[in-house]
């Protein structure tokens, strides 16, 4: 058995070792292209984040300086007593 084993790659090495070689620079490749997008996937969801923040930045200003009959009214609520209904 290990004979025909050891004939079979004397005949047939090259082919062995080019597909062999293909297949290792495909799985390259293919970790290359993921690793990719997963930094650009990373990256937006980063300017996502940095975008909510400013934009909640820029809110919690304006809220700052609302009266609380103003907050309520902006909430479709109405100041009554101290209270938001």
């Amino acid at each position: 058995m290990p004979a025909l084993l050891v004939l079979f790659l004397k005949k047939n090495w090259l082919p062995i070792v080019i597909g062999l070689a293909v297949v290792a620079i495909a799985g390259g490749l293919y970790l290359r292209g993921r690793s990719d997008g997963r930094a650009i996937a990373e990256a937006d969801a980063r300017q996502a984040t940095f975008n909510q923040l400013k934009e909640r930045s820029a809110t919690d200003a304006k809220v700052k300086d609302m009266s609380d009959a103003d907050l309520c009214r902006a909430i479709g609520g109405e100041l009554r007593d101290g209270r938001c209904e």
